[in-house]
């Protein structure tokens, strides 16, 4: 009959479970990085809004580049909030900016 290892003896993860745990921290990791970068999908960007070609619908395709390769730029001017598409090679060349006013609830008439 074969005796249980001490507990001191066991590995405390398997290798299965070390694994597992790293591709967990990597997968953080990389989504970090693509928050820092200010990519769209994790910047705040709802799916619905990511029609990048303006034909009216949101496709796979679209969906996936807005959480790999579009970035927005957010800039405040006063009340105004502009937020700026690109791609994340040409951050120069726009695809779409979209521009709110935000009004206090005591303002306006």
């Amino acid at each position: 009959m074969s005796r249980p290892l001490p507990a001191a003896a066991r590995p405390r993860f398997s290798r299965r479970r070390k694994a597992l745990l790293a591709a967990v921290l990597v997968m953080l990791a990389a989504m970090g990085v693509l928050r820092w970068l200010g990519v769209a999908g994790f910047s705040g960007t709802q799916p619905r809004e990511m029609d990048w070609d303006s034909d009216g619908t949101v496709t796979q395709a679209e969906m996936l580049q807005g959480f790999t390769v579009i970035a927005v730029t957010e800039r405040r001017d006063g009340r105004r909030t502009c937020r700026s598409y690109a791609r994340l090679r040409a951050p120069d060349q726009p695809l779409r900016v979209d521009c709110r006013v935000e009004i206090a609830a005591g303002e306006g008439g």
